[in-house]
């Protein structure tokens, strides 16, 4: 009789994916194999569709290095290939059917057509600057710097796909070394200014906030921190005696074009409009003593008064508001700055301003005749500082300028303090 328990059935170890890299150059990048013993006789090798240069492969982890460009999005397909191998082999083992080479080479291709056919970030970029126009109802100006900042990560991807051919922007990578690699690429490539950068980063965050919320990427960029070395932003204003220059240059006839933007210039100093509600203003906002807006940026609606410099540029333009129905024949943002440094420079504002500004690193300091610097923004900010300086309250210019918190208004309440103590000296014997 034979007493021997029947002993369990050895179950089958069943081997891990292993990925390699089939280097025969080690300065070009060489393409990255999945390799996969599934089954007693049964191997798979298989071309994941990345390439990698083998001083950025790790042989220990079978996987790109961390610390490298795209690493995070490589290493997620590998991984996906991986997980989809063991969860193929697994699922046929239970059903107790055969898997074949073939089968397994199938289901890798649908893993590798799933990422491929995923929106890339420039779809997305596309949809945010479309969705959130019509929604927020952006500004030309706001929608050409969401254009150049994709353009210009279009070109970053370019750039690294020279050393890395399947290089792709997504979501999955946007961390830390992305950011780093950015910024070096905008100084070095573009020769753009820290506070540039740290704007266009600022613009970013708020696509990829977009991108949270509609489902399309995780919120890792948020624990991010690029603070780039920059020095004090500068206001450039027009105090009141500058304005009046302005206002009484004498133009040349070959140049008559600037008599109109003068007279938009002063208006615009004189209410604080933003530019986008100048060009947008409308007769029927004009009303006898004052105008009311409803601000194109916040939608927050305002009522500023007319003096009596403001009600009669609004009357030598009667005609124009006839034909058109608009308050003041305002051009375009860039024509317009333009023609403003025409006019400044015949009303010979030359106050001599230094500028200091860094990049990367480096500091750097330009001079510059201050007729040079003035732009549309340049009438907001000599309204705020003027009225400041004149003593009106800062809640009553808010209610004019539209701006929410008294926080808003500390660079221009240091400006009025460096003026008091130059008006000061004015009262020595």
């Amino acid at each position: 009789m034979n007493d021997k328990k029947p002993q369990p059935k050895k179950r089958t170890a069943y081997k891990v994916p292993k990925f390699y890299l089939d280097a025969k150059d080690n300065d070009q990048p060489s393409p990255i194999f999945l390799k996969y013993s599934f089954a007693p006789g049964q191997r798979l090798s298989y071309y994941t569709g990345e390439r990698i240069e083998s001083t950025k492969w790790s042989i220990e982890t079978q996987r790109v290095k961390r610390n490298v460009t795209g690493a995070t999005e490589i290493n997620d397909i590998l991984k996906a290939l991986s997980d989809a191998c063991e969860k193929e082999v697994r699922e046929n083992r239970l059903s107790q059917t055969t898997l074949t080479k073939e089968a397994l080479k199938a289901v890798l291709d649908n893993v590798i057509n799933k990422e491929s056919n995923e929106k890339t970030i420039f779809d997305l970029m596309t949809e945010f600057i479309e969705s959130e126009t019509k929604l927020k109802s952006w500004t030309k100006g706001t929608i050409t710097k969401l254009n150049t900042i994709k353009t210009q990560l279009q070109a970053f991807e370019s750039s690294n796909r020279k050393t890395q051919p399947t290089y792709k922007i997504s979501l999955k990578q946007i961390n830390e070394q992305f950011f780093e690699d950015l910024v070096e690429y905008w100084q070095i490539e573009y020769d753009l200014r820290n506070s540039t950068i740290q704007k266009n980063i600022e613009i970013l965050r708020w696509f990829f906030n977009w991108t949270v919320k509609k489902g399309y990427g995780s919120d890792k960029f948020k624990k991010v921190e690029i603070d780039l070395k920059q020095s004090k932003h500068k206001v450039i204003y027009l105090e009141l005696d500058e304005i009046r220059q302005i206002n009484e240059a004498d133009i040349p006839d070959e140049k008559q074009y600037l008599t109109r933007t003068k007279d938009i210039f002063v208006f615009q100093c004189l209410t604080g409009l933003r530019f986008s509600d100048l060009y947008n203003l409308k007769a029927s906002n004009v009303h006898e003593d004052y105008i009311s807006v409803n601000t194109i940026k916040t939608g927050e609606p305002i009522e500023i008064e007319l003096n009596d410099t403001t009600k009669d540029i609004i009357k030598k333009y009667k005609q124009h508001q006839d034909a058109t129905g608009n308050a003041l024949p305002v051009p375009q943002n860039q024509v317009y700055n333009r023609f403003l440094k025409e006019l400044a420079e015949i009303a010979k504002i030359n106050e001599s301003i230094t500028l200091v500004y860094y990049q990367g690193a480096t500091r750097i300091e330009k001079t510059y005749k201050k007729w040079q610097l003035i732009s549309s923004h340049t009438a907001r900010r000599s309204f705020i500082t003027n009225g400041l300086a004149l003593g009106i309250g800062s809640e009553v210019i808010r209610s004019w300028t539209g701006h929410q918190s008294e926080r808003s208004f500390k660079g221009y309440y240091e400006i009025v303090k460096k003026r008091k103590r130059t008006d000061m000296n004015k009262m020595n014997l």
